[in-house]
């Protein structure tokens, strides 16, 4: 119960722990939405701040009816140390510097100077069902799934998840990995400057 009750805190989104090696070992089943939410707490310094999808309604602009309705600013739960944080977040870093993101490196290169930090972590699943009989020789194992997945972050401001998978028995067919989700990150590394740099040099301005 302990154990997920510290999960919870991170965005761990099932109502239970399924009771298994992978669980024991840290490595239980997650959703891509609970990656992102748990790579926004580290960016933001260990707090947890609720996904807010609508800034501002308004209404009947320039009538005398006009309403403005603007969401109260959302709670900040301290859910990790900052320090636990901060160097999870140095090691998310090291990942895409030296480890299996490194096809990650250099996507969003300097600009003015201002040097652009990418973290993350790679994962890949081949999801099967295996049939053992006797002396552990195996018999049958049928695909279920193929994942793999790239959660990463971008200074100290942005992050998010790519997931690529195949469900079915047809996922045996594939063999991609998560270099996969990596490369598509690059790809789309262009097209995320133009967010990305306003608000670094704005971060970094004296």
């Amino acid at each position: 119960m302990e154990i997920h009750k510290a999960w919870k805190r991170v965005g761990y989104p099932f109502a239970t722990l399924v009771p298994s090696l992978a669980t024991a070992i840290g490595s239980s089943a997650d959703r891509p939405a609970a990656l992102t939410e748990l790579m926004g707490i580290l960016v933001n310094e260990g707090r947890k701040i609720p996904t807010v999808t609508i800034r501002q309604l308004h209404f009947a602009e320039g009538t005398p009816f006009e309403t403005l309705v603007v969401p109260q600013e959302p709670d900040r739960e301290q859910t990790l140390n900052p320090l636990v944080a901060q160097i999870l977040r140095q090691e998310l870093i090291e990942v895409v510097e030296h480890g299996t993101a490194i096809g990650a490196k250099g996507a969003l290169p300097p600009t003015k100077g201002m040097t652009i930090s990418i973290g993350g972590k790679t994962g890949t699943g081949d999801h099967r069902q295996k049939v053992y009989e006797r002396g552990y020789r195996l018999i049958e194992s049928r695909p279920i799934a193929r994942t793999a997945t790239f959660v990463f972050l971008i200074d100290d401001r942005f992050f998010g998840t790519i997931t690529a998978q195949v469900s079915g028995p047809h996922s045996g067919d594939f063999s991609f990995t998560s270099s996969l989700p990596v490369r598509i990150f690059r790809l789309f590394a262009p097209h995320l400057h133009a967010y990305v740099i306003p608000h670094t040099l704005e971060a970094k301005s004296p």
